[in-house]
């Protein structure tokens, strides 16, 4: 069953850039590939299969069975500038479940709002506004296989409205997820992991009018080290490689994150890339922890971007 699984999802690697590059039109739904939680966001982006990330929906969400919580929830909001305007702010809610240790559950929600739109009508007075909006919602399964190795299927739900009363923007997709983690012999609690996943796999998103747009698709791989040096002070090392096949993009981020005297957190990272994946960029980041509850914030440094000098904010509990 576990030779079966691995030889699955590289079938499913190796195929997706024939997939892709088979739809026709540009690229839709850019929010999926912006940074959605303060935790990934002050390492630059890297940190997909980080365990305990009650936002793994929007990750890697085969890692909710490598932590060491049972399950969690979170709400997001940014990237903020610095007059935190409400509009293009990415709002998102998620959690997970870790059921047994074999099984387990994540669902998130991701909405922005556009700007208001003033409209008038045939004689130009005035005739309300509309507001355009995208919508993502997801929910995913993951599986445990052995002590070592688990896989995570997440299905997705996109709408995109104008707001001006017709037909939406709406599409399905699936992202195919898998981690391989194993401890380090020489630390109690040390722990290295890796991480594949295909994102936003699935047929075109269509609009009113049935055209087809091809959606975001891209394949990340993924590292992490934990090194606890006591029950009190822990390091998390992370670095992503992620490619996106239409149009082709190509981009690496790595990070740190660094939790002492069992409350305290600080990040940092780097991410590298052209100009269609964010261009290149610093991130910082910081956050406490109070019992169950944590609190994270990130700024991402002037770079390449459009989000650039902008802040991300996270609100999680674990259980």
């Amino acid at each position: 069953m576990r030779n079966s699984i691995i030889i699955f999802i590289s079938a499913v690697f190796l195929a997706a850039p024939q997939a892709v590059t088979a739809q026709s039109g540009s690229s839709v739904m850019p929010f999926l590939l912006m940074d959605s939680d303060a935790r990934t966001a002050g390492m630059a982006g890297a940190g997909a299969i980080l365990p305990d990330n009650p936002s793994a929906a929007l990750h890697n969400a085969a890692a909710i069975l490598t932590g060491e919580r049972s399950g969690g929830a979170a709400v997001s909001a940014g990237p903020w500038n610095t007059a935190f305007d409400v509009a293009d702010v990415l709002c998102s809610a998620g959690g997970y479940w870790n059921i047994d240790g074999r099984n387990g559950i994540v669902a998130a929600v991701r909405y922005v709002p556009g700007d208001k739109v003033a409209l008038t009508d045939d004689w130009g007075y005035p005739a309300g506004e509309a507001r355009p909006y995208d919508l993502a919602a997801e929910i995913g399964y993951a599986r445990g296989f052995g002590e070592h190795f688990s896989v995570a299927l997440t299905a997705r739900y996109l709408r995109s409205d104008l707001g001006l009363g017709e037909a939406p923007m709406q599409g399905v997709s699936f992202d195919l997820a898998g981690v391989y983690r194993h401890g380090i012999a020489f630390r109690d609690g040390a722990q290295w992991s890796v991480g594949l996943k295909i994102a936003d796999l699935g047929p075109s998103v269509k609009s009113g009018t049935g055209a087809g747009y091809a959606l975001p698709m891209r394949a990340t791989a993924s590292g992490h080290v934990r090194l606890p040096f006591s029950e009190d002070h822990v390091l998390n090392v992370v670095a992503d490689i992620g490619c996106r096949f239409s149009p082709a993009s190509f981009e690496a981020a790595a990070g740190a994150e660094y939790v002492f005297l069992r409350h305290g957190i600080v990040r940092a990272g780097f991410h590298a890339g052209d100009a269609l994946s964010g261009g290149n960029y610093a991130a910082a980041g910081c956050g406490f922890i109070a019992g169950p509850v944590s609190c994270s914030a990130s700024w991402r440094f002037a770079g390449d971007g459009p989000l650039d000098n902008t802040i991300c904010f996270t609100l999680a509990l674990l259980l």
